[in-house]
């Protein structure tokens, strides 16, 4: 592109970017004035209306003070009889005509029927019930305007009429509105009409005009529009009306006529758009004729250079004046020419010294290439022809190529690179060849000892699986002699040994337990960790009084010696065979299912949950239970169910599952897991295995016919370092007077108190919560006086907020750890909410001060906990940098080995886990965390 061209390119866009400019901000200008214009006179349309309505209202509040003041007519109305109600009506009706103000005058009792109508009973009353009840519970007049039954609108006052009873009918007095419209339409100098909520016109000023706008009005936004209908333009306002209770009932519409502006402003935007664009052309067309006469001399100057490069030095430029630019173009022109004289004979010479030194090159590369192989000498020499072939060409002007009989001595000395570098390169190879002939023997040595070794290892892998599953329950039906329950289970691990296991035992004759869990990561470390974990709750189960005791020791075992930082999420529960109740404890396993019989509902148990076991050391676990009906079957699973993966990495999910069970109904437990593990391997397909699939279904048939004592009193064994405690009868629960006594039960024979394993620390902080006692509703004929206080079926928390501000320093944790238990205590919260709460503000507010604050300065962290409807809520306030840990946290990958986890993450994690919600939002240059725990 020439450079005049550009030039003008960008002066023309230039230009064009500041007329845009110009332009712009007068439309925008323009749009500016017409909005402030079109709120003033919605403004101004507004109150001027409101103040004819007003005054239409004012002028009915005389005559309704003579209604209102008529005793003959507020008794007919208390007597609710119609008849009476027009003899005691017709003076007063008659008066009210006589003014002339009121158009239609309607009377009602307390309920909203209509007794009296200066039009007909058999039409609907002007204002509609809820208004009615609302003037009878505020006695206070409504006043406004609103739409009959026949689509009328009015400016009606409804007010009560009471006696000494109170309030005992309505009075409704309408006003006709055609003389405020009158008025409004005289003052605007507009159309007037009223529409209802729907845009159907009511009345108006102009029908035809109206023509214009049907199904095109909506009322429910107060606005000013410009339409166009039939090449007029109109000013359209829209102002929606509201009834006395500030219901929109329907819209005042003004439309004026504004043809002949909006014409002559039309007219101005031409002329201005067509005046810009003449004088751009023109400025342009200037600007270019000058560009074209100044570079006239340029160009020839660079014609000139242009046969110099081609080698023509016949051609000169003819100077006119040697003080312009083209004189001094033309002197360098000279220059140039001789310079190029001189370089043409200096080039002849060397090349014909060029020529005696190639002859010399070639003859001593033919020399060297004798040196070579056969086949690499024969290549060698294949190039140096063809390097030799292509030195002697060169290009035409007009692109052939033709002989010059010249070479170029570089190419050959590429050429002679080329060779030296295939000699380098033969030399190198067979150095390469000898070592790679020597290290081959060293490979094959280390091949067979590795070879060897891996036998070794695939051997003991082998030897490890068989002894895992044989350590697992293996033969069922287990218990033959037990009708009572089928119990049936399975593991298929992702490598050679899993890291899920189960198992299930007698721990009398009446309990059966059984347990299902998955260690963290695969392969031996998670068999090791699960191996351990099986044997100490199989060991410490019969010792313990709830699977939560049992957990809660288990937990602080596995987690105060624990290098790894393995865990391992669990389900343990008892059965007791003789009622089918089940108390569980489940310490983050996936929640089991409950197929119940003959209905094909699943239920999953989720009400009860607690962190991995070996996270943390003294951690309180809760009991729930359950109850089984005979038929009712309990399927558990690990996450190698729910979490198995098709080829396109979708899971197989929970409901799934739910869904593959409910179908399931009537099946044997060993042929339920067998049905689920062929639909999860029918969804992976082709994908690999990534985790152990392990199930275990329990269906209880019938309850035990044994309801007897133990014969033998339960031995408790005493473990070291755990001191026992003698096990504290709690009082019995005060029975209602009203509840029939209950017959003493017999007396049994007295037991040996057993050993209770004391928990240390664990079961320093595990304090029985009484259950609940429903209390009976006494029959009607002994409710309580209607004057005696009852009492609260709940009591509000004593303290139920506490606001808590500390410093920016650790050392701050120590103090909020003693508020919280204060406020928890107090509250009657249990105990493990306050150790939840304190282990998630610790990790919160570890966060805040080691990572938000980038100065020294001392800065204040608001906390608030509020106990409200069963829920605890803890609101967290701090002015460091922004920063969302719910999301901007690394999500942990619970399913690597320790060794190949990322740090970070599992604070937040466990966050999450121990609250039941949680929330992050930004207020102006403040972080706020909220976390909420049902309580």
């Amino acid at each position: 592109m020439l450079l005049r061209t550009r030039v003008t390119l960008i002066v023309s866009a230039t230009y064009c970017l500041l007329v845009g400019g110009l332009l712009f901000a007068g439309i925008k200008s323009e749009e500016l004035a017409n909005e402030r214009y079109s709120q003033a006179t919605l403004n101004g349309q507004e109150i001027f209306w409101r103040k004819l309505v007003e005054n239409s209202v004012q002028r009915l509040e005389t005559d309704a003070n003579t209604v209102a003041s008529d005793s003959h007519l507020v008794q007919a109305v208390e007597k609710g009889d119609p008849t009476t109600v027009l003899a005691a009506v017709a003076p007063v009706a008659d008066a009210l005509r006589a003014r002339g103000t009121v158009a239609r005058f309607e009377v009602m009792n307390r309920d909203g029927l209509l007794l009296y109508s200066t039009r007909s009973l058999l039409e609907s009353a002007s204002i509609d019930v809820g208004t009615v009840r609302g003037i009878v519970e505020s006695r206070q007049a409504v006043r406004g305007v609103i739409q009959d039954a026949n689509r009328t609108f009015s400016a009606t006052l409804a007010f009560p009429l009471t006696s000494d009873k109170g309030v005992v009918g309505i009075a409704v007095l309408a006003a006709d509105l055609r003389p405020p419209l009158n008025e409004f339409k005289a003052s605007t100098g507009s159309d007037i009409f009223m529409v209802d909520h729907s845009g159907v016109m009511a009345m108006g000023t102009d029908d035809t005009l109206w023509q214009h706008f049907v199904g095109n009005i909506s009322a429910r936004k107060s606005r000013m529009e410009t339409r166009e209908e039939g090449g007029r333009f109109y000013s359209v306002v829209v102002l929606p009306l509201h009834d006395g209770v500030g219901r929109v009932i329907g819209a005042l519409v003004t439309a004026r006529d504004f043809t002949e502006t909006q014409s002559r402003q039309n007219l101005i935007r031409k002329v201005s758009v067509g005046t810009v664009a003449g004088f751009l052309v023109l400025v342009l067309a200037l600007f270019t004729i000058y560009l074209r006469r100044s570079f006239n001399p340029l160009n020839e100057a660079i014609a000139v250079l242009n046969a110099l490069s081609r080698g023509d030095t016949t051609v000169a430029l003819e100077v006119r004046n040697e003080q312009d630019e083209i004189g001094r173009i033309a002197g360098t022109v000279g220059v140039f020419r001789e310079n190029a004289i001189a370089l043409d004979m200096m080039q002849q010479r060397r090349e014909r010294q060029r020529r005696r030194q190639e002859l010399f090159i070639r003859m001593q590369m033919q020399s060297l290439s004798g040196m070579l192989d056969e086949e690499a000498r024969a290549a060698v020499l294949a190039d140096l022809k063809q390097i030799e072939e292509l030195s002697n060409r060169k290009l035409s002007a007009d692109g052939e190529v033709q002989d010059s009989g010249k070479g170029e001595l570089e190419v050959l000395g590429v050429a002679f690179q080329t060779m030296s570098d295939r000699i380098r390169e033969q030399h190198q190879s067979l150095e390469a060849l000898i070592a790679e002939r020597t290290r081959d023997v060293e490979v094959l040595r280390e091949a067979l000892h590795n070879r060897d070794q891996l036998a070794a290892l695939r051997q003991e892998l082998d030897f490890a699986r068989e002894l895992q599953l044989s350590s697992l329950p293996q033969v069922f039906p287990p218990f033959p002699d037990r009708d009572e329950f089928q119990i049936h289970a399975s593991m298929v691990p992702a490598k050679e040994v899993g890291g899920d296991f189960y198992d299930f035992f007698l721990i009398d004759r009446h309990h059966l337990g059984f347990v299902i869990g998955d260690a963290s990561g695969k392969g031996v470390p998670a068999a090791m960790f699960i191996a351990i974990t099986r044997s100490l709750i199989k060991a410490v189960a019969p010792l313990s009084s709830t699977p939560g005791e049992c957990l809660a020791f288990v937990n602080t075992m596995l987690a105060a010696d624990n290098p790894q930082t393995l865990f391992a999420t669990c389900f343990y529960a008892v059965l007791d065979v003789r009622n089918g109740e089940v108390a569980f404890c489940n310490a983050g396993h996936p929640p089991p299912l409950i197929l119940r019989a003959g209905t094909g509902v699943v239920d999953a148990i989720r009400d009860v949950s607690g962190v991995a076991l070996g996270v943390m050391e003294d951690l309180d676990y809760e009991t729930g239970s359950f109850q089984l009906a005979s038929g009712d079957m309990v399927v558990l699973y690990t996450d190698g169910v729910t979490e198995a993966q098709d080829v396109a990495e979708a899971l197989y999910e929970e409901y799934r599952l739910i869904d593959k069970v409910a179908t399931l109904g009537g099946r044997e437990p060993s042929e339920v897991i067998t049905d689920v593990e062929t639909a999860v391997a029918a969804f992976v397909g082709d994908a690999p295995q990534f985790d152990d699939i392990t199930m275990l279904t329990l269906r209880f048939d019938r309850p035990s016919e044994d309801k007897g004592e133990e014969s033998e009193p339960q031995r408790r064994l005493r473990l070291t370092g755990f001191q026992p405690v003698p096990e504290t009868v709690a009082p019995p629960a005060p029975q209602p007077a009203t509840a029939p006594a209950a017959p003493a039960p017999a007396p049994a024979k007295a037991a040996p108190k057993p050993l209770v394993i004391q928990l240390g620390p664990i079961r320093s902080k595990m304090k029985p919560t009484p259950a609940p006692v429903e209390q009976p509703s006494a029959p009607p004929e002994e409710q309580p006086h209607p004057t005696t206080p009852a009492v609260p079926e709940t009591t509000a928390p004593a303290h139920p907020h506490l606001d808590i501000t500390i410093g920016n320093d650790l050392d701050e944790l120590g103090r909020l750890a003693v508020m919280v238990d204060d406020f928890v205590e107090k509250n009657g919260l249990p105990e493990r909410i306050a150790f939840n709460l304190n282990l998630c503000l610790d990790e919160l507010i570890t966060n805040i001060v080691s990572y938000g604050y980038d100065d020294d300065s001392r800065h204040e962290i608001n906390l608030r906990l509020a106990v409200e409807n069963n829920v605890l809520s803890c609101r967290i306030e701090d002015d460091a940098k922004e920063y969302n840990p719910f999301i901007e946290a690394p999500e942990p990958d619970l399913e690597l080995d320790v060794d190949d986890r990322p740090i970070g993450g599992l604070g937040v994690f466990l966050v999450k886990e121990f609250m039941d919600r949680t929330e992050y939002r930004r207020d102006g240059n403040h972080n706020v965390i909220t976390l909420w725990k049902n309580t």
